[in-house]
């Protein structure tokens, strides 16, 4: 304490400006969480796992700083799924940089909002939108970006297709000849046949099933 200045603060060349750990931990910590998960990074130091995840976003932000978005033109977004139990986040990425642009929790329509609102005025520059047939996403794009085309990647049209045209006649027809026991059973046993490529078959068969 100084009676002229008041308190004062000194500089300690090992120890960043308000952490807890030293400047030494903590590049120890990121090292070890390219390698490990957040937790058993934190176990390993003895450290909370809000502690590790911390210095690990820090470390990320000082190295790769954020995101340039000025340009983009075109986007793909898509749902990964986090972990077992059906939970889901959003990646949005450039596919003609094949740059991550923006990551976010949950697939709705909501959790993709702050990303248009990051990327501002650029949203009049969007000329497409790469997704999959997610409702929410498209209501969101078409609202904050009503000129950007959007085109829905073929996978998802492919498996669309199947389940929601095949398999739709797949079950009429076999309702269809529910009082023909053996017919219905030779037509519920047939889905996966329907949904191949018929020059995939590799026997007469499977072909002749088929017809």
């Amino acid at each position: 304490m100084c009676s002229r200045c008041g308190p004062c603060l000194e500089e300690l060349p090992w120890l960043a400006r308000n952490s807890r750990v030293t400047k030494r931990l903590a590049e120890s910590v990121t090292r070890l969480c390219q390698f490990l998960a957040l937790k058993h990074a934190a176990t390993f130091f003895r450290l909370s796992w809000d502690q590790v995840k911390t210095i690990d976003k820090t470390s990320l932000t000082q190295r790769l700083g954020q995101v340039d978005l000025t340009g983009v033109e075109v986007i793909a977004m898509d749902e990964f799924a986090l972990h077992k139990g059906h939970r889901y986040a959003t990646v949005i990425v450039d596919p003609r940089s094949k740059r991550v642009l923006w990551v976010g929790r949950e697939h709705t329509r909501d959790s993709i909002r702050p990303f248009f609102e990051l990327l501002g005025e650029g949203r009049k520059l969007l000329k497409g939108v790469v997704m999959d047939m997610n409702a929410a996403y498209e209501q969101e794009v078409r609202y904050h970006c009503p000129q950007a085309r959007i085109v829905y990647d073929l996978f998802h049209v492919v498996a669309k297709y199947g389940w929601e045209v095949i398999g739709r006649v797949w079950v009429d027809e076999a309702n269809r000849v529910r009082q023909d026991r053996r017919a219905r059973n030779v037509i519920k046993n047939l889905l996966w046949l329907l949904l191949r490529n018929r020059e995939n078959l590799r026997n007469e068969e499977g072909r002749d099933r088929l017809e």
